[in-house]
């Protein structure tokens, strides 16, 4: 059996324009955006996600710390920081506490955490697998480790000091639109791949299961209608790139039954309890 269950870390509000960035307008532009934003979206999610597959149990990505709530831990200097997101977890709500209530030991029940992507609400729950392989891309890993990573929206002053991950580079192994992938389990039913424009590096998660294909879709779309639409964050390094990665999701719909669960979409929950998969009609290209 293959299940994927959503695992929410407390939640976070972002700009409007961090969101979704006003189609024509580039990186930069958009980032000026963002700064310039008086508004806040309703709270959103923080999602991990619970592979459970015959091979062993795989989390993706680890949440936020409840000590990003606190008033002096996300860093002052950074315009971001300061004026685009508040981030709200509370101590009970860290993945690792959620993974215990859910009778799974961190550190002996899982074969690896794989992170989609650096950025503080993905990785802010690192602490609590000291014990487990950790899997993120050597691209991504190197940019949130140096200072362009701080600038970028990570945290690698809190990265732990026994943090060492298992760093990964996709195969020339084609999977559906994917012309690269990185094969987690020997039965190929769970697979990374290569989705940038949102971060440098950033992977999102396939999980095939017999009725159904699930993207684990970390930050490469908010949202489903983001998706459907082909709308692009204010955060994205490349619009084009992030528009690409979003056509790759649209042709795997086409192919076979998919359900895109990303890490901040109001609605995951719902679609995964009614299976409500990509509408085939809304995936023309």
């Amino acid at each position: 059996m293959i299940r994927v269950t959503p695992i929410q870390t407390g939640t976070v509000s972002i700009r409007p324009h961090h969101h979704c960035g006003e189609e024509g307008k580039g990186s930069i532009r958009r980032k000026i955006d963002m700064l310039m934003d008086k508004d806040w979206v309703e709270d959103l999610p923080i999602f991990t996600y619970l592979i459970e597959h015959p091979e062993g149990n795989f989390l993706v990505d680890s949440g936020d710390t409840a000590e990003n709530s606190a008033q002096d831990f996300l860093p002052s200097w950074h315009p971001f920081f300061k004026h685009g997101v508040v981030v709200k977890v509370a101590p009970g709500e860290e993945v690792g506490d959620q993974l215990w209530r859910m009778g799974l030991n961190p550190n002996k029940d899982l074969k690896a955490l794989v992170l989609t992507h650096m950025h503080h609400d993905h990785a802010g729950g690192l602490h609590h697998f000291p014990h487990i392989p950790i899997i993120v891309t050597r691209e991504n890993y190197e940019l949130a480790s140096s200072f362009k990573g701080r600038i970028f929206g990570c945290l690698p002053q809190y990265f732990p000091r026994w943090f060492s991950p298992q760093l990964i580079e996709f195969n020339n192994e084609p999977f559906g639109p994917f012309a690269e992938s990185f094969y987690l389990t020997k039965d190929k039913n769970v697979i990374c791949v290569p989705t940038p424009g949102h971060m440098r590096g950033h992977m999102s998660i396939i999980v095939k299961a017999p009725d159904m294909t699930y993207i684990i879709a970390g930050d490469a779309t908010y949202d489903e209608r983001f998706l459907l639409e082909e709308l692009v964050d204010g955060v994205t390094y490349n619009v084009d790139l992030s528009k690409q990665t979003l056509r790759k999701f649209k042709q795997l719909g086409r192919e076979q039954p998919t359900l895109l669960l990303p890490a901040h979409d109001l609605n995951v929950r719902e679609r995964l309890e009614k299976q409500l998969i990509l509408p085939c009609d809304s995936l023309i290209i």
